[in-house]
């Protein structure tokens, strides 16, 4: 059974949803604490004629309990109230960043990722300048400075990657990186002394996969760094998602972890 055929079978409740904005605070609100009428009154400025109703709507569709004056979310209700707070992030992260995934390529991005892609809420874009055509590169590099944790996966290379994830294996920093069969070809070819220097750091792994990885990312104890692939099907050097949001380096952490389980530890005899 299909999406289609499920909304069928669950259309009033995303209309019941969808359609008053005072539900939809009132179950956000709940997810944080419990509150009393006057509490939600002051909290929106609705009066209280206003949110009786509501209270006694969310009541009877079991979404919502009485604790003496004091409202709270039953279990059904947390569900409905992590619903609609997943998806207003998501809706508000697609708002703010509409170009930038117009433009690019997401259908190679694992959908339970794609699903959870409001994480990446609280992000900036990073874009080069007709002064600077290798601004975005330059900041990304810089933010690495410091940073103790650092993941990696990418489909490309640039000429200064070898020396400076080097670098920051040799400040101890604990790095992982994944690249794609290609990409550890060349760096074999080109970079062969630098990775002879790194594979037997004990704060160093790499791993190839032969997955089509179409997303270049860099996830930090500091930061996350997305890179994706243009509509046109080239790289898009110049334009990254930053974010140094809690909730978006978990993301990537996650999303990194997703394609290193399904890698392999690689040696220069390969």
């Amino acid at each position: 059974m299909g999406a289609e055929t499920d909304y069928d079978e669950v259309k009033d409740e995303l209309k019941f949803l969808s359609t008053s904005g005072v539900r939809v605070k009132i179950l956000i609100s709940l997810n944080n604490e419990n509150l009393a009428t006057d509490q939600l009154k002051d909290k929106f400025g609705y009066r209280t004629s206003t949110i009786l109703p509501v209270l006694a709507e969310l009541k009877s569709k079991n979404l919502i309990d009485q604790d003496n004056r004091d409202y709270k979310l039953t279990s059904l209700g947390k569900f409905y109230s992590l619903l609609l707070i997943n998806n207003i992030k998501m809706l508000k992260m697609l708002r703010d960043h509409e170009t930038f995934w117009l433009n690019h390529e997401v259908q190679k991005i694992p959908e339970p990722f794609l699903s959870s892609i409001g994480s990446l809420n609280n992000s900036q874009i990073m874009d080069d300048t007709s002064a600077n055509p290798f601004e975005t590169h330059e900041k990304f590099v810089g933010m690495l400075e410091g940073c103790r944790v650092v993941r990696g996966v990418s489909p490309i290379l640039y000429p200064d990657y070898p020396d400076t994830f080097k670098c920051l294996i040799g400040s101890k920093a604990d790095v992982r990186l994944l690249v794609t069969i290609e990409v550890f070809e060349l760096m074999r070819v080109k970079y062969g002394g630098v990775l002879q220097d790194v594979l037997n750091e004990p704060n160093f792994s790499l791993r190839t996969t032969r997955e089509g990885i179409r997303t270049a990312f860099t996830v930090t104890d500091k930061f996350l760094s997305l890179g994706l692939y243009r509509t046109d099907g080239k790289y898009d050097f110049s334009t990254d998602l930053v974010s140094e949001d809690a909730a978006a380096i978990e993301w990537g952490t996650a999303l990194f972890e997703y394609y290193w389980n399904q890698s392999t530890d690689v040696t220069l005899q390969e």
